[in-house]
């Protein structure tokens, strides 16, 4: 009889480590080609990417996994609670009916882009009538949104930003919203000219990122707890700022 009690603690004791080691491993999703925070081309999967990695380092986690989806469908796992989180994104109230979003890791400035062949828009309200092109699972913020909502433009929204910039190039949409750093990845990407484009000074918006947590995750609220824990000492000790200085974005 002692016996067995004395293999049921060990029994019980194993499976208690298994879940712990099961706790401490984290699957992280995020997409591709939105540089300097994203990318699998980029060093150390881009500067947001290390970010994440190094929070949840601090936090204690064993191993931050990071796994490379399309932008939706990334979402779309971390909503289903399949992952435990996803980045970068911008809050919107449409968003925090499914997810929880962090403090701000970084903010960028998206801008309207133009083909120099076709016509130079100056300034924001020169993009009254136009058709914007803002990739699938893409924001609508700032301006933009104001423009959207109203009617004074339309929205084309195809799988990527790439793809934007190849229907901008084609004269099928007459702008593209997008950060300096993700415009000139994608042109790259596109295998277009980077001196074919051009962009409004003004931006469209400006808008922080976040680690964000489906609310169907049964840790949900510890995950982000930790995150935010972590991304304070990272703010506090001056590593978060030397980390996104480097991006130089």
């Amino acid at each position: 009889m002692k016996k067995q009690w004395v293999m049921m603690l060990v029994l019980t004791a194993l499976l208690m480590m298994a879940a712990q080691a099961k706790a401490d491993h984290v699957r992280i999703v995020t997409g591709d080609y939105f540089a300097p925070f994203t990318g699998r081309d980029l060093p150390d999967g881009g500067i947001m990417t290390e970010i994440v990695r190094r929070a949840f380092e601090i936090a204690g986690y064993d191993h931050a996994e990071i796994i490379w989806r399309s932008w939706r469908q990334g979402y779309d796992m971390t909503v289903k609670g399949e992952v435990e989180g996803t980045f970068p994104y911008a809050y919107t109230p449409f968003r925090a009916r499914t997810v929880l979003f962090s403090e701000p890791v970084a903010s960028l400035s998206a801008f309207g882009w133009y083909a120099k062949s076709r016509q130079n828009f100056e300034t924001i309200d020169d993009l009254n009538g136009t058709a914007l092109c803002l990739p699938l699972g893409y924001a609508e913020l700032g301006r933009t949104s104001q423009m959207l909502a109203t009617g004074r433009a339309t929205r084309h929204a195809p799988p990527d930003m790439r793809t934007c910039f190849k229907l901008l190039e084609a004269g099928r949409v007459d702008i593209v919203i997008a950060p300096r750093s993700e415009a000139h990845d994608s042109i790259r990407a596109a295998g277009l000219e980077l001196d074919h484009f051009g962009n409004i000074d003004e931006p469209l918006s400006t808008m922080p990122l976040h680690f964000v947590v489906g609310l169907n995750h049964p840790r949900a609220g510890k995950i982000m707890q930790d995150f935010n824990a972590a991304l304070l000492e990272l703010r506090d000790s001056g590593e978060l700022a030397r980390l996104l200085n480097r991006a130089q974005y």
